[in-house]
């Protein structure tokens, strides 16, 4: 059989009518097309294609993350409630040995909080 076209195969034949009737189309669950007929039997058709089409929305964008903006924010909101450190010993602003520095991303460039 191997080459050798058969008569009613899905995907040979020629578009014809089937003189069936339409009961309803399918839902945006459904692949574009998707036609339920009167005899209980299903299919595709360019009618129920261009309607669903036509009805089509589609989803909403992904939001992306923004990690220079929450960065920001993180900053914004550490400093508001811990002291800035100057890095000079003998500045005497709390920070010195077995002292908790500030994370790693507000006190060195490249590192995302």
């Amino acid at each position: 059989m191997r080459g050798r076209r058969v008569p009613g195969a899905p995907g040979h034949e020629s578009p014809h009518c089937l003189g069936k009737q339409i009961a309803s189309c399918g839902t945006a669950n459904h692949q574009t097309g998707t036609t339920f007929f009167t005899d209980g039997t299903s299919g595709w058709t360019q009618t129920c294609q261009n309607q669903m089409l036509a009805t089509y929305v589609p989803p909403p964008p992904v939001q992306t993350f923004d990690q220079e903006a929450y960065n920001q924010q993180f900053a914004e909101e550490y400093w508001r409630t811990h002291p800035r450190p100057t890095f000079d010993p003998d500045s005497a602003d709390g920070y010195g040995p077995d002292q908790e520095l500030p994370p790693a991303c507000l006190r060195l460039e490249g590192v995302d909080c």
